[in-house]
């Protein structure tokens, strides 16, 4: 009975997932919907992110020995912490996220485009790096497009995305792709793809909690699991565990080639 549940329960989320994808689509051209995404609250949760911050280290510590950096969805944050630099050109659909990222004190260039369609001659980068952009594309043809014209600009390319793996259910209902390293690995064969291991903290609270908010419907049970899970996760064998468990939360595809 609960296996018809779930089965029920995945059909509805499929189909409000697909009729979100066809208003992405009619909408993309004509009404910027990643405005809403594009805050100050976001900006100041990506500034103070722990996870947020590893993540820009990975990026940074790949594009900073390089002058000329294209970064492709670069957000209203990302830049200021990977590579804030004159030489750095960010593009993104959201003309907020650009407003955000030039008033906080970005140095760099900011142009508003879509990732399928970029502005740029072959060749103009050292660099690009695509960070949590991939898995908003709102079909495969816009993927493939999308990932054809990146490639176009640099030999030297960093790609990131949510690992499906760990996060097994994303609450945005615009991420319309979801990839495991095999998946990845399809998808892009010339590059070397791995799993980014951040520090694991609270897994079983994660896995338990945040993939079930059915859960905290009921805040006493939903405290008491909860609080279980915490002391477990803090102890001594779960810390060792989680090191041999830990999967990943995001996917890391990276492709260089000397001149």
């Amino acid at each position: 009975m609960s296996l018809i549940i779930r089965f029920l329960k995945d059909l509805k989320e499929v189909s409000k997932r697909e009729k979100i994808r066809r208003e992405v689509e009619k909408q993309r051209k004509t009404v910027n919907i990643y405005n809403k995404y594009a805050t100050a609250d976001c900006y100041e949760s990506q500034k103070s992110g722990k996870g947020w911050q590893a993540l820009f280290s990975t990026l940074a510590s790949f594009c900073n020995k390089y002058e000329v950096v294209l970064d492709v969805g670069c957000g209203p944050y990302e830049l200021m912490a990977v590579k804030n630099d004159v030489n750095t050109v960010g593009v993104d659909m959201s003309d907020v996220a650009l407003k955000i990222l030039l008033n906080y004190g970005f140095l760099g260039h900011v142009v508003q485009a879509d990732c399928r369609y970029l502005p740029f001659k072959s060749g103009s980068f050292d660099c690009l790096i695509s960070n949590q952009m991939i898995e908003h594309m709102s079909s495969k043809q816009s993927l493939e497009c999308a990932l054809r014209e990146m490639t176009r600009f640099s030999r030297n390319l960093m790609i990131v995305t949510p690992n499906s793996v760990f996060r097994r259910r994303i609450h945005d209902a615009t991420h319309f792709f979801f990839f495991t390293v095999r998946d990845l690995k399809r998808l892009l064969p010339s590059f070397r793809i791995y799993a980014s291991h951040l520090p694991p903290r609270k897994i079983l609270c994660y896995y338990f909690l945040y993939n079930s908010p059915r859960l905290r419907r009921f805040p006493l049970f939903g405290s008491l699991i909860y609080g279980v899970f915490c002391r477990l996760d803090s102890s001594r064998f779960m810390g060792w565990l989680s090191r041999w468990l830990w999967v990943g939360s995001d996917l890391v595809a990276v492709k260089t080639e000397e001149k």
